[in-house]
């Protein structure tokens, strides 16, 4: 598997290094950042010179003094707060620019590279990791930037009150430094291990949501929950190692600073007592080394955010330095091409199939057909002519013109590739024709008149501005590549390549696709591959491929009149074109077909009119409510409670911690009497040995609740996405969601945990007012710290409304954003080989342009309401020593108060947070907790430990023997009302092939996805007799089995994908798929597939799906066009052995050779049956629906 992190090889280094592929503090210049750098460097001036104003005041209180204590203090909040504001913006706009930079190099990597990551890989890279680092920026960055301000005014301040602390300050920051580089470094290089392992999670995740339905028709669900289990398990071990690491680093980091603070009193304590030392000299000292570590120590303690975000910067990095496509080279000559093949020799680099000793000749204006058995070569073949797969130098020339020297994207334009698998992306009917150019609508317009769409295309809810895609009106696989056929119609090219663009669809919509076809190929060079034999009548050469080498190569009539691999092939499929004579008689057929019709003629006698059939829109089915989880109240106290060693033991070590930091309200009040002695005149022996104590004990608290806590907060997230994967592959399947909106809900999971943190602080804040309260004798005291709170609580709650419309705006438009992504990479082979790279790239960006306006306005709401807390504490400190300018209390309570209010400003911000940030994380839980079924984001179902990687095992299969299954006035219908048949009455006995057949969309797909319960169905469906009152539960496996148009392969090993974590067996079904020369030929039964290993062809990837279906041995298999990708030999011995297997098969179909084999035709037209028999009886009438 190709991941963003591998290392790269090396290329030339440009003259100067493109801002746009670095990661660096340039992307952050500008007026607006400056502004923010001098407001945050101008309040840490302020609050340098506060401290020497309180130590003025504490000595001999005036208003005068207490008035610019207010000045310094409160001014600095307020400038400070301003800054923010506006580097919130700053950060914002800056990580949308990185966002679309990432989405450049991701989409202009070689589409080999791009095609084998995962699609959650790119998604967590583009979306994930960009928005950690914009949180670095708003938050840690921030505190640092304040941390270095202030630094030297408090140096400065601390120096002159005591001169021994010039050099005590460096000293200890140097000794600082010296411990921490090497844990950092060691810290970063295991962060970027266990983030591979979120990377591996991520795409685990995206792939079984995103392959929901084949999981749940193959009983796969329990091997996907496995999985990721296992890869949550692999993310606790890495991040537990970060962990350790961190907290060893935080007991280091804390005790030398406090050490720093220890020295500094019990100093300044002894220069007292001297008389060395006035009063006001050590409250300044004391509050300005306080005011220094306390700063440090809270970024030491922001680590694990910090190395978060260090981690996803070199993450980052490796992506915008990954290989991109060659850039530059020669124009593609002008006029039709002729095509040389020199010598080929080519393998993928993960090994398995590959091509050996290619040599072909097609002059400019003529047309080749590839032909040979699935997976001998064809496809891999057509894919390097557009360079989707990077040739070797010196084999493949146009106009005698090396492909390789030619400009990629310029090849690519000229170039027209419609491949076996089509992909449509988010966007309108005409958006996925033009694939966002700005392509004329006129010509949209005549793409769809000549391909004999316009009937279809009127039928669509909306014409041509339809919504397709997720989220939008689904189509059916032949469906799509009528749409594949438009978009080549709308682009002027040179040489057309189809690889197995008809497969999908009936002779009769082939008739009319390929006629428009032939005008386009017309003067051009082709290249066609197919299995149809039919389709490649008009190619006047054929090659034939096995195993990789070109074992035929001539005239097609030629060789058809020849004894060799293509007349076999011929022979096979019953099929003899025009031409196709031997000894001036034609080819005898395999079996009794219909005559050929010509496209026109067919088209004239198909009943129900053109190509691909009016779509019927009915009344959407009723579907039961999905509940939105419980109250936010009931989540976030269940979620503290699910590892209580982890989270709510937690609570209490960050409460000790807090009262005993240098801030804290316990040190404050040893301090204030340590103070107060001395200022009558007493020894405060007893008194200072506690504060030694207490600002000993201070790390060793922070740095247990460090072990502890951060393994809750994972937990948590990890257990979000669990609580999703089970919703969305659940037997009862939910709304249809594009499965980037649910992988972007679930990475947005870290707002879940964030807002159960604030209500720990915000508990934790209570709890020292109470204590603030209780040690300094009056309930004044308390109540400074209690404002602070309260204030910024109304200023939350006034600013609720806005900051939960804005919070709720910007988690819509992440997930907006995820949805276009993943649709942009799952289409990334049809868009690069369009070249259409650069307008998807602008479309991405246009819907980015709204999340970063929706999190510029979120963000800076959110910096102001958090500036609040902020003021309202430098008011609390100035009310403090007001207080003891007004003799309220003495000098201890003074400074007891004003220690704890100046640690108190992130308690007031959490207590605005609750407020705030509750409509946001309540809007996303509902939202999410939707995708997983109404359930509790935390909890999992007895059995699934995320910590060992333990889930249960699949369920005994239960299953009823089928001997007779009847439809009686049988509807399909789906979620968005669109009815794919209707008033079906059918029977089939057990052990009989019925195979349906019909022009792309009379529904076929439907009424095979109704009878595996993925879609709704009316009227009745009975099992021997007994009518079927809960389809998505009973017609599972072991009692039905589906096989898709357009499977999903997992990434994993063969035996993987078709055991799924069954006890079934391997071989036979393997055999009887047709697969097990492919497998041998792969390396076996373990050799990997999907994005971690080889690469297979669409017939295998059908063939793989089809063996899994087998091996699960259910009553009934559905196969919906499982040959269409198939040889005219293999499908016959596929065939074949399905009907010695005796299974109940209801397939579709438009070969002849699977029809001659059934025991019952369907003939579909419109969505209802048109007649049922043996294929002899009705090939005379529906002889042009079969090829």
């Amino acid at each position: 598997m190709t991941t963003l992190l591998d290392p790269v090889a090396p290329r030339q280094a440009p003259a100067a290094p493109d801002p746009s592929r670095q990661v660096g503090w340039r992307r952050l210049r500008g007026p607006a950042a400056g502004f923010a750098v001098a407001a945050v460097a101008v309040g840490a001036l302020g609050q340098a010179l506060g401290t020497v104003a309180a130590g003025q005041v504490a000595e001999g209180p005036t208003a005068t003094l207490v008035g610019l204590l207010a000045l310094f203090v409160v001014g600095s909040a307020v400038v400070d707060t301003a800054g923010r504001v506006v580097w919130a913006g700053v950060v914002d706009r800056a990580e949308g620019r990185l966002r679309g930079d990432l989405l450049s190099a991701a989409l202009h990597q070689p589409l080999a590279h791009l095609t084998e990551q995962a699609v959650g890989e790119v998604l967590d890279r583009v979306d994930d990791d960009t928005h950690e680092v914009g949180t670095l920026l708003r938050q840690q960055v921030w505190m640092a930037m304040r941390t270095a301000f202030a630094a030297i005014p408090m140096w400065l301040v601390a120096g002159l009150a005591w001169w021994p602390a010039f050099v005590l300050f460096p000293v200890v920051g140097s000794v600082t430094v010296w411990v921490m580089r090497p844990r950092l470094a060691e810290i970063a290089r295991l962060k970027v291990i266990e983030e591979a392992a979120w990377t591996d999670h991520a795409a685990a995740l995206e792939e079984g949501i995103a392959g929901r339905d084949d999981l749940r028709t193959s009983r796969g669900q329990a091997f996907a929950v496995q999985r990721l289990a296992r890869l949550s398990a692999a993310v606790h071990e890495k991040f537990l190692r970060v962990l350790g690491v961190e907290a060893g680093l935080a007991v280091r980091v804390g005790l030398l600073l406090h050490g720093l603070l220890v020295a500094i009193a019990v100093a300044g304590v002894a220069l007292v007592s001297g008389g060395l030392l006035d009063v006001a000299g050590l409250v300044t000292l004391f509050l300005a080394t306080t005011m220094f570590v306390g700063q440090i120590n809270n970024l030491a303690h922001q680590l694990p955010d910090i190395q978060a975000g260090l981690g996803a910067v070199v993450r980052l990095r490796a992506l915008l330095a990954s290989e991109q496509e060659p850039d530059g080279g020669a124009d593609v000559p002008e006029g039709a091409l002729d095509l040389t093949i020199r010598d080929l020799d080519f393998s993928y680099a993960e090994g398995g199939f590959g091509l050996r000793g290619v040599d072909l000749r097609l002059e400019a204006g003529h047309t080749l057909a590839l032909v040979g058995r699935t997976g001998s070569g064809k496809s891999t073949l057509a894919s390097l002519l557009s360079r989707a797969v990077e040739p070797p130098p010196g084999t493949i020339f146009l106009d005698g013109v090396d492909i390789t020297t030619l400009d990629l994207q310029a090849l690519r334009s000229r170039v027209g590739v419609v491949t076996q698998r089509t992909e449509i992306l988010a966007g309108t009917l005409a958006e996925n024709i033009t694939l966002f150019a700005d392509t004329p609508r006129t010509e949209v317009e005549a793409a769809v008149a000549e391909l004999g769409l316009t009937e279809w295309v009127a039928g669509m809810p909306d014409g041509l501005d339809t919504l397709l895609g997720p989220g939008g009106t689904t189509l059916s696989a032949g469906e799509e590549q009528l749409v594949a056929f438009a978009r080549l119609l709308v682009r002027h090219v040179q040489l057309v390549v189809l690889d197995e663009a008809t497969a999908r669809m009936d002779p009769v919509t082939e008739g009319r696709v390929v006629a428009a076809a032939d005008r386009l190929i017309r003067g051009r060079t082709g290249v066609l591959v197919a299995h149809r034999l039919s389709t490649i009548e008009r190619a006047e050469a054929v090659a034939v491929l096995e195993h990789g080498r070109v074992v035929q190569h001539g005239p097609r009539s030629v060789l058809a009149a020849e004894d060799g691999p293509y007349r076999r092939l011929l022979l096979a499929s019953g099929h003899a074109g025009p031409g196709d004579v031997v000894d001036g008689t034609p080819i005898a057929p395999a079996a009794p077909v219909a005559p050929v019709v010509p496209a026109q003629e067919a088209e004239d006698a198909a009943p129900g009119g053109g190509v691909g059939a009016r779509r019927r829109i009915g009344t959407p089915p009723q579907r039961p409510e999905v509940g939105s989880g419980p109250s936010l109240a009931r989540g976030i106290w269940h979620a503290l409670w699910i590892r209580p060693w982890w989270g709510a033991w937690s609570i209490l070590l960050f409460l000790g911690g807090s009262v005993l930091a240098p801030l804290g309200v316990i040190t404050g009040f040893l301090w204030g009497l340590v103070v107060q002695r001395l200022a009558d005149g007493e020894s405060p022996l007893l008194l200072t040995a506690l504060l030694v104590v207490a600002l000993l004990s201070a790390p060793l608290f922070l740095a247990d609740a460090f072990r502890r806590y951060p393994r809750w907060w994972i937990e948590v997230m990890l257990r979000v996405r669990m609580t999703v994967l089970l919703g969305q592959i659940r037997t009862r399947r939910l709304p249809r969601t594009p499965p980037g909106e649910v992988v972007a809900r679930t990475m947005d999971a870290d707002r879940y945990a964030r807002y159960a943190d604030r209500w720990v602080d915000f508990v934790n804040g209570l709890l020292v007012a109470l204590i603030t309260m209780l040690v300094g004798g009056t309930w004044l005291a308390g109540g400074i710290l209690l404002a602070v709170m309260a204030a910024s609580a109304l200023a939350a709650t006034l600013g609720r409304p806005v900051a939960g419309r804005s919070a709720a705006r910007s988690s819509a438009a992440r997930a907006s954003f995820g949805r276009a992504v993943v649709s942009a990479v799952e289409s990334a082979r049809t868009v690069k080989l369009a070249g259409r790279t650069p307008q998807v790239r602008a479309h991405l960006r246009r819907v980015d342009d709204g999340r970063v306006q929706a999190a510029v306005f979120e963000h800076r709401v959110q910096a102001l309401l958090d500036g609040v807390p902020i003021v309202m504490v430098q008011v609390g400190v100035v009310a403090a020593w007001a207080c003891y300018l007004a003799e309220v209390w003495g000098l201890a309570t003074a400074l007891l108060v004003a220690t704890a209010v100046s640690g108190f400003d992130w308690f007031g911000r959490v207590s605005g947070a609750v407020v705030t940030e509750a409509p946001g994380t309540r809007a996303w839980q509902r939202t999410t907790s939707r995708f997983a079924g109404g359930r509790d984001l935390t909890t999992l179902p007895e059995g699934i430990d995320l910590v060992a990687g333990e889930a249960p095992g699949p369920d005994p299969v239960r299953r009823v023997r089928l001997d007779r299954l009847e439809l009686s006035g049988f509807s399909a219908v789906h979620d968005d009302g669109t009815i794919g048949v209707e008033r079906v009455d059918l029977a089939v006995e057990r052990g009989e092939l019925v195979l349906l057949v019909g022009q792309v969309g009379s529904g076929k797909s439907s009424l095979l996805a109704a009878l595996a319960g993925l879609i709704e169905h009316r009227g009745a469906l009975r099992w021997n007799g007994e009518e079927v009152t809960d389809p998505e539960v009973f017609l599972k496996p072991g009692q039905v089995g589906h096989v898709a148009q357009v499977p999903r392969v997992l990434s994993g090993s063969f035996s993987d994908n078709v055991q799924l974590g069954h006890d079934r067996a391997f071989d036979q079904p393997v055999a009887d798929a047709r697969l097990g020369e492919d497998v041998a030929e792969a390396g076996g039964p373990k050799a990997l597939v999907g994005h971690r290993g080889v690469r297979l062809s669409g017939g295998q990837v059908q063939r793989l799906a089809l063996a899994r279906a087998l091996a699960a041995d259910a009553e009934l298999l559905l196969a919906d066009d499982v040959s269409s990708a198939l040889d005219a030999a293999t499908e016959i011995e596929l065939w074949t052995a399905l009907r010695a297997r005796d299974t109940t098969v209801i397939g579709a179909t438009s070969k002849r050779a699977a029809l001659a084999q059934a025991d019952r035709v369907v003939v579909l037209v419109d969505g209802e049956i048109a007649a049922v028999g043996p294929w002899v009886e009705l090939a005379e009438r529906w002889g042009h629906l079969a090829g």
